[in-house]
């Protein structure tokens, strides 16, 4: 390469990592291009051409440009701590393992390669895994504002408040304006109020951010307020996902309480059932939420593959939520294994104690459907419902919503609605 064209190169990929880091994907993307058709091994193009594919959700053609970048530079941690990155976005989390511990051998101090490898603890459901990576990512660099957010996701799963509170705080306290801790930290909320002036401080900041300007609309109904909410849905955000969940509340004949973690929900509902009968849990995984609620109880059903889902959720593939055949050891808790067309059958030939409470976390339509039917022998006006992944997903009206609503038509029965939680889906 004659020195002109030298010249003209670094021009060219100086501009492409500037359109980049301003988020230009596409621009960039053709500046990436431009200087691999003069020079096809130029290293910092590859590597950064297949990191910004990654971005922009082409992870096919990405993972092909990173492992072309191994091949040049067998040892930069960088490129093996992105194919991790495209590898967990595919889904295929072994993988994904596998590359992110190679980021970590060749450079331990990679605060972002151990936060990645939490986020994959986390979605295998392996959470003190997923603690122990935020928190030597956090150790590395004591600033960094996504870690101390993801190790919050982590508490709050746990039903560790204080510590999810205190995780979120610290995320704002070096950014203020994360937007994603402040959606965070209002899940924590005691009360409407409280929730909207964390959702107003968000919104402020960050006036893209769609479901905190829903939820602000939505939380001034639940006050008797409707006039945002009702501009909200004459405008094309009518269509959100969180939009559509508000409208069915509204909807309703009483208006439901409203809580804003899983916890306080469960409590919620938890002091309006019958301690003296069982609950029944369909869709345990990692059986946190089963253990909460087998404390109350002290009996209980738990029905799982424990192999995750049985077949493709929208972007979820089979398998995922999977505890890899580990079923929980619980005190009081019976673990029935298998699919629900295969198991619950034999479970209900016997007759079974009525429900006091049932915990719906099969999120497939066809799973909650079926359990649904079966569970009709152990449900009377007593019963307390609930379902886990109801609202707020992007195809909720086709899951648990829509089999709910089909198994009450098929049995005749009307239900009330008596509490809800938008953040956590219930």
């Amino acid at each position: 390469m004659n020195e002109k064209n030298s010249l003209a190169t670094k021009e060219t990929f100086a501009l492409a990592v500037q359109n980049h880091k301003k988020n230009n994907f596409k621009v960039a993307e053709n500046l990436y291009k431009k200087v691999l058709k003069t020079n096809p091994n130029h290293f910092k193009s590859i590597y950064l051409l297949g990191s910004l594919l990654i971005q922009t959700k082409n992870f096919i053609v990405a993972i092909k440009l990173l492992n072309r970048a191994i091949l040049m530079q067998p040892k930069h941690a960088a490129t093996y701590n992105n194919l991790g990155a495209a590898f967990k976005e595919l889904g295929e989390h072994e993988k994904s393992i596998t590359y992110f511990q190679k980021a970590i051998e060749i450079q331990p101090n990679y605060a972002e390669a151990h936060n990645n490898f939490g986020m994959v603890f986390e979605e295998l459901g392996e959470l003190q895994k997923a603690v122990n990576c935020y928190q030597q990512a956090i150790q590395i660099n004591p600033n960094y504002v996504e870690a101390h957010n993801n190790l919050g996701i982590v508490f709050e799963e746990f039903g560790q408040s204080l510590k999810a509170i205190s995780c979120y705080k610290k995320a704002i306290q070096i950014n203020p304006n994360y937007s994603d801790a402040y959606w965070n930290l209002h899940s924590f909320a005691s009360d409407i109020d409280e929730a909207l002036t964390i959702l107003k401080k968000l919104y402020a900041n960050d006036n893209k951010f769609i479901r905190a300007k829903i939820m602000i609309g939505t939380l001034q109904g639940f006050k008797g307020n409707f006039t945002d909410f009702d501009i909200l849905m004459a405008s094309p955000e009518s269509n959100h996902p969180y939009a559509r969940s508000a409208k069915w509340v509204f909807s309703l004949p009483k208006l439901p309480k409203i809580f804003f973690n899983r916890w306080d929900f469960f409590d919620a509902v938890i002091a309006l059932t019958d301690k003296s009968r069982f609950f029944y849990e369909f869709g345990v995984w990692n059986g946190i939420s089963f253990q909460y609620l087998i404390n109350i109880f002290k009996k209980g059903f738990g029905f799982d593959t424990f192999t995750g889902l049985p077949e493709d959720w929208h972007h979820e593939r089979a398998g995922t939520y999977s505890s890899f055949g580990s079923v929980p050891k619980i005190a009081g808790g019976e673990f029935i294994v298998g699919k629900f067309e295969d198991t619950l059958p034999k479970f209900f030939s016997q007759k079974r104690p009525l429900a006091s409470l049932i915990n719906f976390d099969a999120d497939l339509y066809s799973s909650t459907l079926c359990a649904l039917n079966y569970s009709n022998k152990i449900i009377d006006e007593k019963s307390i419902l609930i379902f886990d992944e109801f609202l707020t997903n992007k195809y909720w009206e086709n899951d648990e919503y829509k089999a709910l609503n089909e198994f009450c038509d098929n049995f005749s029965i009307s239900y009330d609605v008596l509490a809800v939680s938008f953040y956590s889906k219930q």
